[in-house]
């Protein structure tokens, strides 16, 4: 496991890895001369031993920069998982970038998890002289990730101060939504509307477990062949395609509950390319209440999860932890509610 406990230089990692200072230097700064690859190697490797990380402290002392102590970085999920191209997603990142303005915190890093798998980025962004926070980003597909224990470890030792929004790892403080209860909002609606033929279409998580709860709560039988999980890296396309699977089931079902309003739009679009019509062939509801959720039509049904809210309060603790004011790791949970729209009808 890399060792930040001593001071280490160029110098240490030149003798290392058997080069001179300035070819360490060419590998860190990508020139001015390049590097041939397996001196590149060597020097990589010396690096990640040594734990070595840029001295910039001093020189911001002399610039009259702000202190690291003011400064976060954020680390989402991955690449893979398209984090980016989600509506519920992107109004977290804005209202984390609002909230770090309001109190004057820099963002220093925005990163992807699997960037950190290269030793020179680690070792140069996530070090103490650069950031005292981090906020991990939808943690649980982080730990799926090959690799996530050692640089969750490695991370833990440098940084003090880490928020997960979603649910907690190593003991770290979380601010999330229940995930069972929005789904039971969701389900107990449909119910109420006399659906008892519910597919579910969307991840396994606690949205699948308050699924199953809410149809046992209410005496009705939990069906596989009414339940489809999409792949993460291609949700929009194998949500079209799985909704179509779920036509085929006979009978059909009446009604569909759905993870989050980005799936629920694709299987809308799978419901009307098959000339069904919503809410009198099938009802939808679902989780999120993105700005399109309220735009299309029939607009959809949908629990309201408060996404500025869990950024708020992320800072909020970061906040507390950078002040030393907060020793024991908690968990947040921000209230959601039910948004009735057209997508729901009561059953035929």
């Amino acid at each position: 496991m890399t060792q930040v406990s001593k001071i280490v230089t160029q110098k240490d990692v030149a003798t290392l890895a058997g080069v001179s200072r300035s070819v360490v230097s060419y590998v860190l700064n990508g020139g001015p001369r390049s590097v041939a690859p397996e001196t590149r190697r060597r020097v990589l490797e010396a690096i990640e031993a040594l734990g070595y990380h840029p001295n910039k402290y001093a020189q911001r002392l002399k610039l009259g920069s702000c202190s690291a102590k003011r400064c976060m970085g954020i680390i989402v999920s991955g690449r893979s998982f398209g984090f980016l191209e989600h509506a519920s997603y992107n109004s977290i990142l804005s209202g984390l970038f609002e909230e770090a303005h309001k109190v004057h915190q820099e963002i220093r890093l925005f990163s992807c998890f699997e960037s950190l798998t290269d030793p020179v980025f680690f070792n140069k962004n996530i070090h103490p002289d650069e950031v005292s926070s981090l906020v991990l980003i939808l943690p649980q597909i982080i730990t799926s990730m090959p690799d996530h224990q050692k640089l969750l470890s490695q991370i833990a030792e440098r940084i003090k101060n880490v928020v997960c929004l979603g649910e907690p790892i190593k003991g770290w403080p979380s601010v999330n939504y229940d995930h069972a209860l929005a789904a039971q909002q969701a389900v107990e609606h449909l119910i109420h509307l006399g659906h008892q033929r519910i597919a579910y279409l969307g991840v396994s998580d606690g949205r699948l477990t308050g699924y199953k709860q809410t149809l046992k709560k209410h005496g009705l039988a939990y069906e596989e062949n009414l339940v489809e999980l999409p792949a993460l890296t291609t949700m929009s396309v194998s949500s079209y395609q799985l909704t179509e699977k779920l036509l085929q089931v006979n009978p059909r079902p009446t009604a569909l509950f759905i993870a989050c309003d980005e799936i629920a739009i694709s299987a809308m679009a799978a419901i009307h390319d098959h000339s069904l019509s919503i809410p009198r062939d099938i009802s939808f509801s679902s989780i999120g209440n993105t700005k399109l959720a309220g735009i299309i039509r029939p607009s959809l049904t949908t629990v309201n999860v408060p996404y500025r809210e869990i950024a708020s309060q992320a800072m909020q603790l970061l906040l507390t932890l950078q002040d030393g004011r907060k020793n024991e790791a908690e968990s947040i949970y921000v209230p959601t509610e039910l948004v009735i729209r057209e997508s729901c009808g009561a059953k035929q």
